[in-house]
């Protein structure tokens, strides 16, 4: 159980830090107003990339469907390697895996409806008319309800974050590069509709805090996480 623990304990450091980051960083400066400034024509009002057909038809529509579509086969893929391959997976790791590319989009979605934080190109300062509030700030109810955070095109690709941690502790090396996967992919879709006004850089970061998060509970809840680093490299040597 001490290996297990201070596995856990490291990642509850790594999370609580983040977010202690992400909060200091973003909601006491205007650094996400600063970025999205980058793309947004005052002359015009808008957002210049907002409706250009590869962004819209390639990075925004394009990207979330091929997402879809891989998330199935990753999980089609992993039973067919659990019954007829030579592996290590277990039926945990596969339903830790599979619930996540589910469920990751899923709770991010869930919370862009509970939220109420509007899209860039919905305030006032990028021609709308809903004013500037930071993550903890209240709009008035005039407004409507914004559905815009966490960032809910990124959790497409920060959801093999899941298949990282599934895969772990019996496949690290692979496991790294899906990990290193999700989080180009996650960090290019949020930052695809960050350039189109949807989004500020902070919603993408916290998009990628909640994935990994729950890609660690699912972990912890199939016990994929060995409490034994000897008996993992004896299974790894067999």
């Amino acid at each position: 159980m001490v290996k297990q623990s201070k596995f856990l304990v490291q990642q509850a450091k790594i999370l609580m830090l983040t977010a202690i980051f992400l909060l200091t960083v973003f909601e006491l400066t205007n650094i996400d107003l600063w970025l999205n400034d980058f793309f947004y024509n005052p002359e015009l009002k808008e957002f210049s990339l907002r409706s250009h057909p590869f962004m819209t038809q390639v990075m925004h529509h394009g990207m979330k469907s091929a997402m879809y579509v891989l998330g199935v086969a990753s999980i089609i893929f992993a039973i067919w390697e659990l019954k007829v391959g030579e592996t290590l997976l277990t039926a945990r790791h596969v339903w830790a895996g599979s619930l996540g590319v589910i469920l990751i989009p899923a709770i991010v979605a869930l919370l862009k409806h509970l939220t109420n934080k509007h899209c860039p190109w919905s305030l006032d300062v990028y021609g709308g008319t809903v004013p500037y509030a930071g993550l903890f700030e209240t709009h008035l109810s005039q407004f409507g309800i914004g559905q815009c955070f966490p960032a809910g095109h990124a959790a497409g690709g920060f959801m093999w974050s899941a298949w990282a941690i599934a895969l772990w502790f019996i496949y690290p090396k692979f496991a790294k590069i899906i990990f290193y996967v999700a989080i180009t992919l996650g960090l290019i879709m949020g930052i695809s509709r960050m350039i189109q006004g949807a989004h500020f850089f902070s919603h993408v970061l916290w998009t990628a805090w909640f994935s990994w998060a729950i890609s660690l509970v699912l972990a912890l809840i199939f016990k994929l996480i060995p409490d034994n680093e000897l008996i993992l490299k004896s299974k790894r040597s067999n």
